[in-house]
């Protein structure tokens, strides 16, 4: 299963795919670190990875016209990506939400529309509003990193910090299985490399 969801890399540039694999690799230790150490604190880690590697934009001008160039790592390895699209966005007024976001039996669908996807819906002032998944990834990097910017969501729209989190968490165990990842399997891995570590300085000592 993990061979066959693998995205195929079309492009030889080495430097481009280590960066992208360690991307993902910082992406899934700050995972494994909030899930099962609650180190919260990795949660602007995963913010900052998952815009690096799906929303990162730069905004130039090419003879004088204002172009905005997509300078995600994703699309520096493979120039047609394909990830599973949201099973239904979050509404405000649930007080429980999972992880479980996306819908693994449907289609893979193109980066720019799984980006313009509706991930959660807010009521403000009897009036429904809407965030797709890339306004979410980059309000929330810039908000968690403390960047001074000005805000891509919706008038006065809020998502709770524990909403927040649990999207995160979410969007980036999407992201592993879209292209293949065993996430599972890598934590265990990452662990016993983690716990290795620290016998190896025990015994140091």
């Amino acid at each position: 299963m993990e061979r066959k969801n693998r995205l195929v890399f079309t492009r030889s540039n080495a430097a481009a795919k280590r960066k992208f694999d360690e991307a993902i690799t910082i992406l899934e230790y700050s995972v494994m670190l909030v899930e099962f150490f609650g180190l919260e604190e990795f949660n602007n880690i995963i913010a900052g990875q998952l815009r690096l590697i799906l929303c990162e934009t730069k905004n130039t001008r090419i003879k004088r016209e204002k172009v905005t160039i997509d300078q995600s790592l994703i699309k520096k390895i493979n120039p047609n990506p394909k990830l599973y699209p949201i099973k239904d966005p979050i509404q405000m007024s649930n007080v429980h939400i999972t992880e479980d976001l996306f819908d693994y039996t449907k289609q893979r669908i193109e980066l720019k529309l799984w980006r313009n996807q509706i991930i959660y819906k807010t009521d403000i002032e009897g009036e429904i509003q809407e965030i797709k998944i890339i306004d979410f990834i980059k309000e929330t990097a810039n908000k968690i990193g403390g960047t001074q910017a000005e805000s891509s969501f919706p008038n006065k729209s809020n998502i709770s910090d524990g909403h927040t989190k649990i999207m995160l968490r979410g969007i980036a165990k999407g992201l592993f299985k879209s292209i293949g990842r065993d996430y599972k399997k890598h934590a265990s891995m990452n662990l016993s490399h983690i716990m290795q570590k620290i016998e190896q300085s025990t015994l140091g000592d």
